[in-house]
């Protein structure tokens, strides 16, 4: 069963139970035609049940004023806890400013009970006691009132914690395709490119580089189908392939790689590698699509302080290549793990940095 004070609609369905109750109760101990007056207030909670946008100021007046003209005439009897109950739903609500107005109106009504002299409970302890009773329901319903706004201020934040969630998610699975497939599709151009000029001297030689682009551009497509698989069921993408074979995947389809290698890479854990893997992948697909000639030069710089990859190439005269989601996802990437990343032109070529921990913070060594 929901909480009371959980969502509006029960709160306001529980004190029309409760303010019933209390009206049965007044229709009971009334004297003389102070009936009249009870079921005149017994339907006004209900009525505020099914009217969600009935005025606060509309409820209160339906409930003290015929409770002002019972007990001023000393017909009624306790008819004030019908709208100690009015108070704390007018409260709670969304009050306008004729709700502020009337509100402290009706809290100081018992008073002008004592004012008009015609009932002397109401002026001994009685006005007092009415008085302390509106302020409780009203503080009551204060405090419930902030309980809702509570509760709507999380409900919004969820939804923007959902939503960001959605939106890193799919960022991720962008950042992923855009890698293999530009990976896979460049290595094919090359093929292509090669055997387009290979095909008016070399017709075998260019027969070859097309059986590799076929071949390449299937293990693409294979590699594609597996991630999307690992994706449709939650899994983490398959971890990159070796250094070794990642370079020659280039030098095989004609690109000139100019690797130093420095220091002990099994040293650097596996976190540091797979991103030191994406950082060349995506640096060498550039290469391939962006740079004058196909060549790179590599160096790798493993040493106690951290990682270090450079990768350099000839840069075209115009707008900086590469400057788009397969970069922009790489310096993300960095930045998880702890490291730092650049890209910039450099005395005509164009420069692709990243400085990498050899290992996560708090993993041992």
């Amino acid at each position: 069963m929901p909480s009371l004070l959980s969502d509006r609609g029960e709160f306001v369905g529980g004190a029309a139970v409760l303010g019933s109750g209390l009206g049965v109760l007044s229709l009971v101990y009334t004297e003389h035609w102070g009936w009249i007056v009870a079921v005149v207030m017994l339907p006004a909670l209900v009525v505020r049940v099914y009217w969600a946008s009935m005025p606060g100021w509309l409820l209160l007046t339906w409930l003290t004023v015929p409770t002002l003209i019972g007990d001023a005439f000393v017909v009624t009897h306790s008819a004030y806890m019908v709208v100690v109950v009015g108070m704390a739903v007018v409260a709670a609500g969304r009050r306008t400013r004729v709700d502020l107005v009337v509100m402290p109106a009706c809290l100081f009504s018992p008073f002008l009970i004592w004012a008009l002299e015609t009932n002397n409970w109401h002026r001994g302890i009685g006005a007092w006691m009415w008085f302390s009773g509106l302020l409780i329901g009203w503080g009551f319903g204060h405090v419930v009132a902030r309980q809702f706004a509570l509760i709507d201020e999380l409900e919004r934040t969820r939804n923007r914690l959902a939503d960001i969630a959605v939106t890193e998610d799919r960022q991720r699975i962008a950042r992923d395709l855009h890698d293999l497939v530009g990976h896979s599709f460049s290595v094919v151009l090359l093929h292509l490119s090669g055997a387009r000029l290979l095909i008016p001297s070399s017709p075998a030689e260019a027969e070859q580089a097309l059986r590799q682009a076929e071949a390449v551009g299937r293990a693409g497509m294979d590699e594609l189908r597996q991630a999307l698989s690992l994706m449709h069921q939650g899994s983490p993408a398959p971890a990159p392939v070796e250094l070794d074979q990642l370079l020659a995947t280039y030098r095989e389809a004609g690109m000139s790689l100019d690797v130093d290698v420095r220091g002990d890479m099994t040293a650097v854990g596996a976190a540091p590698r797979i991103v030191l893997h994406d950082v060349l992948r995506e640096s060498l697909t550039n290469v391939a699509k962006h740079a004058v000639t196909p060549d790179a030069a590599i160096t790798i710089v493993v040493d106690r302080e951290g990682l270090l990859l450079r990768v350099s190439s000839a840069r075209q005269p115009g707008p900086a290549p590469g400057t788009g989601v397969g970069l922009a996802g790489l310096d993300h990437r960095v930045a998880a793990i702890g490291g730092s990343f650049q890209a910039h032109p450099d005395d005509g070529r164009w420069v692709v940095e990243a400085v990498l921990p050899r290992r996560l913070a708090g993993l041992p060594a």
